[in-house]
């Protein structure tokens, strides 16, 4: 149970990460976007998303890699990248359901709220925006962790490689080829061993 929750808590961590680059970003696109931020803002939150979907998509495939190999007796099994996405998204859910309850009677307070849950689950607003923001949303897009960690997990398993990291940036280096000599080279012959000249025999006709 206690390596569920640290895997868990990675997942967690990651998740953290790409929210932090959604805040600090954030600006940066309010300025370029003005007065139609709100028609990018799901845009912007599907770029983090792709982001976070690689982060955790990596993250499972070299844990499961990790797992399969019998030094570890780590019991791998195809489901446990979905169990360990599940566990990480724990901590998400209460903290989304606790500000979905709780309400505020000061609208400006309310709005505050508001806007720090959808910010909170920045890479995944564009999918609460899609349904127009309903409260089931905010927890249908949380079970988006579990599906990467899930896919993930089951590409480490089964050894499947989809080449994400060579796909986003570049192909892998090219191995340099040893130098040819050209066939007209005088020192091309020179580490050939010489062939040695057989010695006619002396054969004593018979008459």
């Amino acid at each position: 149970m206690k390596r569920y929750i640290m895997k868990g808590l990675r997942i967690l961590y990651i998740y953290a990460m790409v929210v932090l680059i959604f805040v600090v970003f954030l600006y940066p696109v309010i300025g370029l976007t003005k007065d139609n931020f709100n028609n990018w803002l799901p845009v912007y939150s599907f770029i983090c998303f792709l982001f976070l979907f690689f982060f955790q998509y990596i993250e499972l495939k070299e844990l499961a890699l990790k797992e399969k190999k019998p030094a570890y007796e780590l019991d791998p099994y195809p489901l446990k990248g979905l169990v360990y996405g599940l566990v990480g998204v724990v901590p998400i859910i209460v903290i989304t359901a606790v500000f979905t309850i709780i309400t505020f009677d000061n609208p400006v307070t309310e709005r505050f709220k508001h806007l720090g849950v959808n910010t909170f689950l920045g890479p995944l607003y564009f999918f609460i925006r899609l349904f127009e923001e309903a409260i089931p949303s905010y927890f249908g897009a949380i079970l988006f962790i579990p599906v990467m960690t899930a896919l993930g997990y089951l590409a480490g398993y089964y050894g499947i490689n989809l080449n994400i990291r060579e796909k986003i940036f570049g192909k892998k280096p090219v191995q340099e080829k040893g130098f040819t000599k050209s066939p007209w080279n005088p020192t091309l012959n020179e580490n050939k061993p010489k062939k040695k000249k057989k010695k006619k025999k002396n054969v004593n006709k018979v008459q």
